[in-house]
């Protein structure tokens, strides 16, 4: 990937050049066009080890769209695109079956889950640099349950507000990351299922005041077979708009503090 220098910035196509712009970056980003045709990557042997990996980029696609979905209430929070990290975060779990052929390797996530855990949303602000003491997360599958201990903050020790902002709020959620299966023509779950989140918040607080310890609790469907219990942490800021707090989108932090 390129980026476009100079005073001159525009969007578009030049020649063999596509200038375009991306969230997660503030500079125009340039592509060649171009490469094999599609004809030829399906069919062509001289391709078949693209095939395949093709195929696994896709198993790992469909695995990343199970991901956002327990994600889903954090993703306002997200100030980069995150698809392309959690694909690539996938690789080496892929890459652990040592059974399958190349492009049928099944992706196994509750074999070593906690290769998620601490998966940020942001590149700007942190979570760790807004919440600065940690946060405890107790997870106890065997009884459906997820236990969020969020820390006393006192703004300017231990809480820094990233902007002017007059309202902040805790989101976390939670639910069931499915293992995929290559099942001979596409990657699958294990019963062909799609999951959902279950989510909790606290109230909206002023940024501008100590807030005491807080604790959140979740009660995320875990009795789904071939799956890792996914949970994530957000802290949004807000304004005032017309009697009612609206969050912002783009500010705050989240990640993933726990998988298992």
């Amino acid at each position: 990937m390129a980026l476009l220098e100079g005073t001159i910035q525009f969007t578009g196509s030049l020649q063999n050049l596509s200038f375009y712009k991306m969230r997660g970056t503030n500079k125009i980003v340039v592509r060649k066009k171009g490469g094999p045709s599609r004809k030829k990557v399906k069919h062509s042997p001289a391709f078949a080890n693209t095939r395949r990996n093709n195929n696994e980029f896709g198993g790992r696609a469909k695995a990343v769209r199970h991901i956002k979905d327990i994600l889903s209430p954090l993703l306002f929070l997200a100030d980069y695109n995150i698809t392309g990290p959690l694909n690539a975060l996938l690789k080496p779990i892929q890459e652990m079956d040592g059974e399958s052929d190349l492009g049928k390797r099944h992706i196994l996530i509750s074999k070593e889950p906690r290769l998620l855990e601490g998966f940020t949303l942001n590149r700007r602000y942190l979570f760790e640099s807004i919440v600065r003491t940690p946060v405890s997360c107790l997870m106890q599958k065997e009884k459906g349950l997820v236990t969020i201990n969020i820390p006393a903050l006192i703004p300017g020790i231990n809480f820094i507000v990233p902007g002017n902002y007059d309202w902040f709020q805790f989101i976390a959620v939670a639910g069931p990351v499915p293992d995929l299966f290559f099942t001979g023509t596409r990657y699958r779950t294990e019963g062909d299922q799609w999951y959902g989140p279950e989510i909790a918040n606290t109230q909206w607080l002023p940024v501008n005041a100590p807030a005491a310890g807080s604790q959140l609790t979740i009660k995320p469907d875990t009795a789904y077979t071939s799956c890792s219990t996914l949970v994530g942490l957000g802290i949004a800021f807000g304004t005032m708009q017309r009697n009612d707090i609206e969050p912002v989108k783009y500010v705050g932090g989240a990640k993933v503090i726990g998988v298992e």
